[in-house]
């Protein structure tokens, strides 16, 4: 007679039944680009020796082949050929300087009207009174305002008006390319899932992590709803963006500006009953043919 679960072994199903939550979209990620078990499977591997190799680093600890071997169950010949090898991933890069721009323009209250809008700003004026060229030093005093301002125009992110520049609603698709799409994607949920494992393993949560959750809509509703998001988030970034960038602006110069953050939304919509993807299979006529076998025996 089997004894019953213990609470680690229901924690560690609970572990699993998350994972594999996880796991089925990145494997229909990774499907969709043609990529097959053996190649995910040394990801997977790897991903395994970094995070055992920080989970050691944050200990204040260095660790050895035979260390992370152990904490893995990978062989110790496995671990040495993943750490030699070089990083498959790109490192994470920085907002480009017409991004910055674009953002302070559209959130720094110097640069917006009554309304909370971009202002039309003239190419120069005055010290202390809205224009392109304070906008662009106030991002980079290393650049001089006119190549920013013809990346801008590059990407469709601004347009010329005489002695004016208006910007733009959205820049131009060419800019976000699959490349850039799925490395920000992958970036978010990193994020978001290293915010999840942050809270697991610490009393009281420091991260916000939350979503709203609700069912027994129709399609048209649940879109809907999605779609509302859209909106709430545009309001937030404008608030956030701003203060953030003060932010920015005060830690420029300090010894320890070392760190990042990422705050986000995602909006998602399913049917509420998912069951298992229908595959053909041939075991029904296995067991026919074992059960046959079985008569033959008799």
């Amino acid at each position: 007679m089997s004894s019953p679960p213990t609470e680690d072994d229901n924690a560690d199903r609970a572990t699993l039944d998350a994972a594999l939550a996880l796991l089925e979209p990145l494997a229909g990620l990774l499907l969709s680009r043609g990529i097959r078990h053996a190649r995910a499977e040394d990801l997977f591997k790897s991903a395994f020796v970094r995070a055992g190799a920080r989970a050691f680093a944050a200990q204040g600890k260095l660790p050895s082949v035979s260390t992370l071997s152990v904490a893995t169950g990978l062989r110790r010949r496995e671990v040495q050929r993943l750490l030699e090898e070089e990083s498959v991933g790109a490192p994470p890069q920085k907002m480009s300087l017409a991004a910055q721009v674009r953002l302070r323009w559209t959130t720094d209250p110097h640069y917006l009207d009554g309304r909370g809008q971009p202002q039309r700003l003239p190419r120069t004026a005055p010290e202390g009174q809205p224009s392109f060229a304070g906008l662009a030093a106030a991002i980079s005093k290393d650049v001089h305002p006119r190549p920013l301002l013809d990346e801008l125009l590059r990407i469709g992110a601004a347009e010329e008006d005489g002695e004016h520049v208006l910007l733009r609603g959205r820049m131009n698709a060419p800019d976000r390319g699959w490349d850039s799409l799925v490395a920000i994607g992958g970036a978010n949920v990193a994020d978001h899932l290293s915010a999840v494992l942050v809270n697991l393993l610490s009393n009281p949560r420091p991260l916000v992590e939350q979503a709203y959750f609700a069912e027994g809509l129709t399609r048209e509703s649940a879109q809907r709803a999605a779609d509302l998001s859209k909106d709430i988030w545009t309001q937030a970034l404008a608030g956030l963006a701003g203060k953030v960038q003060g932010l920015l602006d005060l830690d420029e110069n300090a010894p320890d500006n070392g760190w990042r953050m990422r705050i986000g939304l995602y909006s998602y919509i399913a049917p509420m009953a998912q069951p298992d993807a229908p595959v053909r299979a041939r075991r029904a006529k296995k067991a026919l043919r074992e059960k046959r076998r079985g008569k033959g025996k008799e």
